[in-house]
């Protein structure tokens, strides 16, 4: 028997992820979900029993790679999945988007559950709505998401690669024209493509972690039971998470921002808190990031323009956008997370929104700059950093200011220890550098932990040294000079000790 290769699985996780990159990112949620109707036999000649207990079984047979709180990984959004994802959030999605709002299928009630339909135009609307970006169409690699969903399957011994296309079209129950319309046949690469050995799930999470296609990483890399790095897992009783949440759906506030100094994991916790409101769906998390010339007509509506160069249009930007799709969804949270918060001035970037991202506000129209009426819905949120060191955060205004939440993110020792016992540090190493680390914290300068995310020896810390903290240290002090001396010095007590009879 013949089985895929760990070796074309990494292939395949990686071109999954440039496909994303080319195509409807929300959109391309439903790209599984579909699958999962056409497995079940779900066409446009009539209703079909379809539940929820369906994309269970679809999911729970493609797309389950551990136990635990995140045991399926979605190979098209680079992300593990939490545990309700395949009989809660995909079928909401199913039911708000691809039928409300797409009508692209049908559902109704029955006495055993629920039946499903697909409109006659479901392939073109999916090629409008998921394929379509920028007015170019690229197709699903069929290969390669065969590759993912077909991993564990035994293939007779003479198999050669087209035979796993046929499998998947058949698998699916996937016409002919539906397959040349949504899927890319191309076969580019066939080395290294068969194995002996069936995959394992040790095996499929250590070709996710090999890819490198994970969209975050813990900063304490905690190992889960394979000894692959869990780099995706929401802890909901972490303290600052917990916190953030109970701000923002419990205390009434219309954004928090995380402050802190550079380096205090700012920005993974931002993800973590926006993956937390979600359960953990990334295509609902959207990432952007301020500077001195983001503007109105960056994030809320602007002229921009046409691809053929015939002139400009307005076009909505991330805020609209995204107060579109939640209210197109209102059962599940939307969340934008903005870094470096107080690097463009927000009043002016958020314009009509600052009045209406009150919590008493939300869902009341309200008129653009240009004159069109819009909304904020009440399930976005807003999830922002800001670099305490910055003067510019003094300069943020009051009425924008006061619809914040701030948690103050310092730097945690316990955390840089989690950073070091992960990379392997000795242990006399560690206690060392981690006493360096409260020193200059307690003394002379805020100095997050992330510095050192991936120092495992003394050669690494003197690279830290010599090409960051040097620099770090003599922009902070360049008036005291006596001050970088006397760290530098305690620096190198750290990677360079006296002998232990000195």
């Amino acid at each position: 028997m013949k089985y895929i290769s760990k070796e074309r699985l990494v292939v395949a996780l990686r071109n999954l992820a440039r496909f994303r990159g080319s195509v409807n990112k929300q959109g391309a949620q439903h790209i599984l979900p579909f699958l999962a109707l056409k497995q079940k036999g779900v066409t446009s000649n009539g209703f079909t029993s379809f539940n929820e207990s369906d994309d269970f079984q679809f999911f729970d047979t493609f797309c389950r790679v551990q136990g635990g709180k995140f045991p399926y990984f979605d190979p098209i959004a680079s992300d593990f999945r939490i545990d309700t994802h395949p009989h809660s959030n995909v079928a909401t999605a199913r039911k708000g988007t691809f039928s409300r709002a797409w009508h692209a299928g049908e559902f109704r009630s029955t006495a055993d559950g629920e039946e499903w339909v697909l409109s006659s135009d479901c392939i073109e609307i999916l090629i409008t709505k998921v394929l379509t970006k920028q007015k170019t169409v690229t197709r699903i690699p069929a290969i390669d998401l065969a590759v993912f969903l077909l991993r564990k399957i035994a293939f007779d011994g003479k198999i050669v690669v087209k035979d796993v296309l046929s499998r998947f079209k058949k698998e699916f129950g996937l016409s002919a024209a539906d397959f040349t319309a949504l899927f890319d046949e191309k076969i580019q690469d066939t080395s290294q493509f068969f194995s002996d050995k069936q995959l394992t799930d040790a095996d499929t999470l250590g070709a996710i972690d090999e890819s490198g296609v994970l969209i975050a990483a813990r900063p304490d890399h905690a190992s889960n039971s394979t000894g692959t790095s869990d780099r995706s897992q929401v802890d909901p009783n972490d303290p600052i998470i917990k916190q953030a949440v109970e701000l923002l759906l419990d205390d009434g506030y219309s954004a928090i921002v995380l402050l802190g100094p550079p380096g205090s994991s700012k920005s993974w916790y931002a993800i973590q808190i926006a993956k937390q409101l979600t359960d953990g769906a990334m295509e609902r998390v959207f990432k952007v990031q301020f500077h001195r010339s983001y503007q109105y007509e960056n994030f809320v509506e602007g002229y921009v323009p046409k691809l053929d160069g015939s002139g400009f249009e307005l076009r909505d930007q991330i805020a609209l956008s995204v107060a579109q799709q939640a209210e197109d969804n209102p059962e599940l949270r939307y969340v934008i997370v903005i870094d470096e918060l107080s690097r463009s001035d927000p009043g002016r970037v958020f314009g009509e929104l600052l009045t209406y991202m009150e919590v008493s506000r939300r869902g009341e129209p309200f008129i653009l700059a240009s004159g069109k009426e819009a909304s904020l819905p009440a399930n976005v949120f807003f999830v922002a950093t800001m670099n305490s060191r910055d003067k510019s955060v003094t300069e943020i205004d009051d009425a924008f200011d006061r619809r914040l939440a701030k948690l103050s993110m310092d730097p945690d020792a316990n955390i840089l220890a989690r950073f070091l016992r992960a990379n392997g540090m000795a242990e006399d190493l560690q206690r060392r550098l981690v006493g360096f680390f409260n020193w200059v914290n307690q003394t002379h300068y805020p100095l997050g932990q992330t510095f050192f995310l991936y120092a495992k020896d003394e050669r690494g810390l003197n690279r830290i040294w010599d090409h960051q903290l040097k620099f770090v240290f003599e922009k902070a002090f360049q008036y005291d000079p006596a001050t970088v001396e006397q760290i530098r010095e305690r620096f190198l007590a750290v990677v360079s000790p006296p002998p232990a009879n000195a």
